[in-house]
């Protein structure tokens, strides 16, 4: 026979609306007057009390002569509230060196399932938390994190508001970001034994859209034509945007010419302009700073995507002729490590770590070069990475070169072979070499002149680490 105050706090948990009042409470020698439940965590919590009273009253009535149960076996370690495994969550992913952003996407994925749950001991939350969570987030108003007039809002309050507002569904991508954080977060819960299953183990992976809008579909990161590239290098266009800086100057010039990433190109130092035998390369590589050498949080403020982004791309013809070594000796001349020293790196506000972002200021500044030739919002440097590995991929160009270059892994049908591949491979630069040569875009580039960015260089001038 089921308890029917079991049943009614039960109730309350499934679907918790209002405050739930119990009076005159009962349990052998114990007598609660009157117990108010205003939230499912109160009512986890009144489980336990309930449960804790029932316990000792089935011991007092067994007496010393009746029937003797064990005591019940201790889990692996003590279910603890949710806000404290966040938080320790969140400091077990800086000791293993992720970035800050990844920590702080993390986490604010995880405060959304605090916000649906309650402060509950992790122990509690099963798949139907998760499915309320994916509830809220469908209807999350804008500004969930940061507006404050929904700071204290209940769950309930903000479906309605984004009910109201009939707000659109989030990407696939987002959920399945969330999801890719959750499932991460109960996984270590699990291996720390403090749950024993995950409750994203109900939960299948979400299918890719392959549903294509042809209206947005060209927009964004598409190889460029032949006439769009002439548009971008035009030489009265482009030498008057470009002039004011030497990242505009040459960004978007290596950014062609290489299909580096544009956080690859804006980190460059003068030390990753290598020289193997005649011929130069540019190592995309994340060295130390000096200044950061004994820092015990990062020590570079230079980021890599993975560890196939390490590489060392052979300085296309083009950018010799267009005088690219007379800028490194200018850089060298001003000493300072960097080729771009006027980007900055940024710096979190929350643990004053480096943002290993120098991208940022080259992004805005190309965006609105590209606003301003007409081309369509979402479409910028990323092209250009696009551009040389979908010309070389149409002339036949093996996948494992154009890889070499991009820094893409290279698809492995015998990925054993790759535990042999520990040593530098003396046939790929003249590979590399010859996949360069077929790139032939049809732009002009312009000349660069010694001592051309003098003052930007100059005595007085802001540099950024």
């Amino acid at each position: 026979m089921k308890n029917p105050l079991v049943e009614s706090l039960q109730s309350y948990i499934d679907s918790p609306s209002g405050a739930l009042v119990l009076e005159d409470l009962r349990i052998g020698r114990i007598r609660i007057g009157k117990l108010v439940v205003a939230s499912r965590e109160a009512a986890y919590n009144a489980q336990d009390l309930i449960t804790t009273a029932c316990n000792k009253t089935a011991r007092v009535r067994s007496g010393k002569h009746g029937t003797r149960y064990h005591d019940p076996l201790p889990v692996g370690s003590p279910a603890r509230l949710l806000s404290i495994e966040i938080e320790d969550y969140a400091k077990h992913q800086k000791r293993r060196y992720l970035k800050a952003v990844t920590v702080e996407a993390s986490t604010r994925t995880l405060n959304l399932l605090l916000l649906t749950c309650g402060d509950v001991p992790v122990s509690r939350i099963d798949h139907t938390h998760v499915e309320r969570m994916w509830e809220l987030l469908r209807w999350a108003p804008p500004g969930l994190a940061k507006d404050p007039e929904l700071v204290g809002l209940s769950f309930d309050e903000l479906i309605a508001r984004g009910q109201a507002l009939n707000v659109p569904g989030p990407a696939r991508a987002t959920q399945e970001k969330h999801q890719r954080f959750l499932t991460a977060f109960f996984n270590r819960l699990v291996a720390t034994r403090a749950i024993l299953n995950s409750p994203m183990a109900a939960f299948g992976d979400i299918k890719k859209d392959l549903t294509r809008d042809p209206d947005k579909s060209t927009l964004k990161r598409h190889p460029f034509s032949d006439e769009e590239l002439q548009r971008i290098f035009d030489p009265v266009t482009f030498t008057a945007w470009a002039k004011k800086w030497p990242h505009r100057w040459w960004g978007p010039l290596i950014g062609l010419y290489t299909g580096a990433r544009i956080n690859e190109v804006a980190q460059l130092k003068v030390a990753d302009i290598i020289q193997e035998g005649d011929v130069w390369c540019i190592a995309i590589q994340q060295t130390v700073d000096a200044d950061l050498a004994r820092n015990e949080g990062a020590r570079s403020r230079q980021s890599l995507k993975g560890k196939s982004a390490i590489r060392r791309i052979p300085i296309h013809q083009a950018l010799l002729d267009a005088g690219f070594l007379d800028f490194v000796d200018d850089i060298k001349g001003c000493r300072h490590p960097r080729l771009f020293p006027h980007l900055s790196a940024g710096i979190n506000r929350t643990t004053g770590e480096t943002n290993a972002r120098y991208s940022q200021g080259l992004l805005n500044q190309f965006s609105t070069y590209m606003k301003d030739l007409g081309f369509a919002k979402g479409v910028g440097f990323h092209c250009f990475r696009h551009t040389l590995a979908t010309y070389l991929k149409h002339r036949r160009v093996p996948d494992a070169d154009v890889a070499s270059l991009t820094g893409h892994t290279p698809r492995q049908d015998f990925p054993v072979l790759g535990e042999y591949n520990s040593t530098p491979n003396p046939f790929e630069r003249p590979r590399q070499l010859e996949a360069l040569e077929v790139f032939q875009p049809p732009v002009v580039l312009p000349r660069y002149k010694r001592g051309q960015f003098a003052k930007q260089l100059g005595r007085g001038a802001k540099f950024y680490p």
